[in-house]
């Protein structure tokens, strides 16, 4: 998972030149590149799209930028009125060079499946209320709290921008998408159910209607007990989990011909070899009654040594299920 990234100094070479990272996103060449680095240095199975999910409040019209040392700054929005868009149309087209980058992809893949993203409608709206990334979300919880009407007209937009994303995408090559709803775990109950399962779940019934042979991947993290209403209720060929993952998504995942992607913590890729071994044998033998695809958690740390990321992929590949 963001498998391009500050690990790589290939990757870094490239940043040291472009400094604007969403100058960066949309430059077709250059994107494919970095999505492919990592495909040259540790031959993956899966290619994945090298871009931001927080292109959809760009294309939308709101301010976006990205500081060093900082992460996402948006000028923070209270109301669909707020955004300074026409329609979807006109929206998209303000980051179709993303699909130029699919289309360079999609030439240069091979036998690999190419995986493109969006991120969870919530998420999205999280960025845009918060005006970047928050530790204790509190502007975004008040506002789906007590601006209902509000909070579901922007989940709505943002939701429907995403569906259209995510056709362009696989219209130009994708094989796979997957749905990033990271800060799915801020929510509960009726809030949970209205702004995680109802959007992710219109975003499936839309994509399979488009594409029925698309694979579709849902990442609800942090959910905890509530990965196991959500794939009861969204449809999904493979659900992502975080570093927690209680035994009964595993057994409901293979009930339902699921297949599970995760669950290593990042921080163990920065451990010793022995610690980091054990883990991961752990994880593949956690999972061995299941489609399995062997991931980290959430995103790659910068401080994470190659070297250890060597050592998982040989053995996730080399390893015998006694």
């Amino acid at each position: 998972m963001r498998q391009a990234g500050r690990y790589l100094p290939e990757y870094m070479a490239i940043r040291k030149k472009e400094k604007d990272f969403l100058k960066l996103c949309l430059n077709p060449k250059i994107a494919a590149e970095i999505a492919l680095q990592p495909i040259h240095r540790f031959d993956f199975d899966f290619i994945i799209l090298f871009c931001d999910i927080l292109v959809i409040p760009f294309a939308l019209g709101q301010q976006v930028s990205f500081l060093k040392n900082h992460g996402p700054i948006l000028d923070p929005i209270s109301s669909k009125n707020d955004l300074h868009y026409k329609n979807y149309t006109k929206s998209i087209n303000k980051i179709s060079n993303v699909f130029e980058t699919i289309q360079i992809l999609n030439q240069k893949k091979g036998k690999k499946n190419l995986i493109g993203f969006c991120g969870g409608p919530f998420t999205i709206l999280n960025y845009m209320i918060e005006g970047g990334t928050s530790k204790e979300h509190k502007k975004v919880l008040n506002f789906v709290q007590h601006e209902r009407e509000k909070a579901r007209d922007l989940i709505t937009i943002i939701q429907e921008i995403s569906i259209e994303y995510l056709k362009r995408q696989i219209k130009n090559g994708a094989d796979y998408i997957q749905v990033f709803e990271s800060w799915a775990g801020l929510l509960d109950d009726k809030l949970y159910d209205e702004f995680i399962i109802e959007p992710n779940k219109e975003i499936s019934k839309k994509i399979r209607e488009f594409s029925s042979e698309t694979r579709i991947i849902h990442f609800p993290r942090r959910s905890a007990k509530k990965y196991i209403k959500f794939i009861k209720e969204v449809e999904c060929d493979v659900i992502s989990i975080d570093e927690t993952c209680p035994d009964t998504i595993i057994k409901e995942a293979e009930k339902r011909d699921i297949a599970i992607q995760g669950n290593m913590n990042p921080t163990d890729l920065l451990g010793d070899e022995n610690e980091l071994s054990k883990k991961t044998i752990q994880i593949l033998e956690k999972f061995r009654h299941n489609k399995h695809i062997f991931n980290l958690s959430h995103g790659i740390l910068p401080e994470t040594p190659i070297k250890n990321v060597e050592r998982v992929i040989k053995l996730v590949k080399n390893h015998e299920f006694t």
